[in-house]
């Protein structure tokens, strides 16, 4: 199972095409570091056999009705190597599908996990209203984890587009609890802020926490159940709940089910 990534876009391709490129190094390099970087991602039975995980399945971009047609156009960029700064080429202003359909058809294989092709969905949103745009994200974010039973594992980019689409993200990651990880990516200088690619690993991915606002009733019981017997494998506290509180664990099918919507917050 791969990962989908939520963002906002404005006028700059680099805020989808440098997270990417930043994954697919730590990906294709995959040293300890990048292991556990990683760590949190994909199933069990994924990491217990040794495999990668992290790869991206699907973006999600959230943007205005004049990127999506074409009518306000996508930044100029410079097409720079991998981990690097340099000011020259700079593509031409282009509309912004035109521009992604080129990059991630030669960015995306690096980080797909093996898969033929991956997914974009557009969604239009109002950059400003703050009442239609959250609407809009957390009807995504719900869709997403209702989808198998188990949910898709979700990203969400907080570096494109605008504080009304940004704060939405926030607040449905926040909000739902469904969100496994938030970051922002950033550029050194303004020359780094027109390269598309990713332009230094250091200080360019910076981790924000994930803190939903309500515990709800099963989160309560697991934190009530570790207060009373102390620390307790995951195999265990699954099987505690699926005797004990039936009621609360219809939707646990599994222990990954259970890690995943629970563990993954404390």
């Amino acid at each position: 199972m791969g990962v989908y990534h939520l963002m906002g876009l404005g006028r700059s391709p680099g805020t989808v095409i440098g997270p990417l490129t930043y994954l697919a190094h730590r990906y294709g390099r995959w040293n300890a570091d990048d292991q556990r970087f990683f760590a949190r991602s994909g199933e069990a039975r994924q990491r217990q056999a040794g495999q990668k995980v992290g790869d991206v399945q699907a973006l999600v971009l959230f943007t205005t009705k004049e990127v999506l047609s074409g009518q306000v156009a996508a930044f100029g960029y410079v097409d720079n190597p991998p981990g690097r700064i340099v000011t020259a080429p700079q593509m031409p202003a282009e509309p912004m599908k035109q521009v992604l359909r080129r990059l991630l058809r030669r960015e995306w294989p690096a980080i797909s996990g093996g898969r033929t092709s991956g997914t974009l969905f557009w969604c239009e949103v109002d950059r400003r209203d703050i009442r239609i745009t959250y609407e809009r994200v957390v009807r995504v974010v719900v869709a997403l984890a209702d989808v198998g039973g188990q949910g898709k594992e979700m990203w969400v980019n907080l570096t494109g587009g605008n504080n009304v689409i940004n704060f939405a993200l926030e607040l449905a990651a926040t909000l739902s609890g469904n969100v496994a990880r938030m970051y922002y990516v950033q550029a050194e200088n303004e020359d780094a802020e027109k390269c598309v690619r990713f332009t230094a690993e250091d200080g360019y991915w910076v981790d924000l926490p994930v803190m939903p606002l309500a515990l709800g009733r099963l989160r309560q019981t697991i934190l009530q159940v570790l207060n009373d017997y102390g620390p307790i494998s995951l195999g265990d506290l699954y099987s505690f709940l699926q005797k004990e509180y039936w009621d609360l664990s219809r939707g646990l099918t599994s222990e990954e089910v259970l890690r995943k919507l629970t563990m993954a917050h404390f």
